[in-house]
């Protein structure tokens, strides 16, 4: 399966992650922290994707933040000071499959499945 990568411009962040966040259904992720000083961590293993946004307001402005899980039992992840964010597309279908937020040190890495290979 062929893929191609797209770096998303700053500017359309908070564009970008609301149309994500705004998939019907739901995109199944796991998400996974990359640090240059503890190596690969595991965030969150297989659940739905409740929401995806970028803070524009208050202290909190350009922070991006995952919400994953069950309504009662959400996850949530927020990176601080993200520098790029980047798309890695299935070039036959045009679908998501992973989407890359870098940070100074790092990296979160959202991996995307179709809703209809998950199980609830």
């Amino acid at each position: 399966m062929a893929h191609s990568n797209q770096e998303i411009p700053r500017d359309q962040w908070a564009s970008y992650l609301v149309g994500i966040s705004q998939q019907e259904p739901s995109p199944w992720v796991h998400m996974e922290s990359i640090d240059t000083d503890s190596g690969d961590q595991p965030l969150a293993g297989r659940l739905p994707l409740r929401e995806i946004s970028l803070e524009t307001k208050g202290s909190d402005s350009g922070a991006v933040q995952i919400i994953v899980g069950r309504e009662g039992a959400e996850i949530t992840h927020r990176i601080l000071h993200p520098e790029r964010i980047s798309a890695e597309l299935d070039e036959a279908s045009g679908a998501l499959e992973c989407l890359e937020i870098g940070e100074k040190g790092g990296k979160t890495l959202i991996f995307f499945e179709s809703p209809a290979g998950a199980s609830t």
